[in-house]
């Protein structure tokens, strides 16, 4: 059931994450900006990109650590 759950939530956040950037990257035509979302350097998001990502970065985390429960309980 873990294993279900875990990678359901670490493909939901992996794909907000990409919808963002892309959303972002559609709206603002910058490519090269796109390494700047991965080092935290992006300040021009709007708010919906913004959500976007962080509920993504939110739900990779508790992927991480789903998995380490699983790993822990399970062996």
């Amino acid at each position: 059931m873990l294993n279900i759950l875990q990678t359901g939530t670490l493909l939901c956040g992996a794909l907000l994450v990409l919808l963002a950037i892309i959303t972002y990257l559609r709206r603002t035509h910058q490519w090269q900006a796109l390494w700047q979302v991965w080092v935290g350097q992006l300040k021009d998001l709007n708010l919906t990109e913004f959500r976007l990502y962080r509920s993504g970065i939110l739900l990779l985390f508790a992927g991480v650590l789903l998995r380490i429960i699983n790993l822990t309980l399970n062996g």
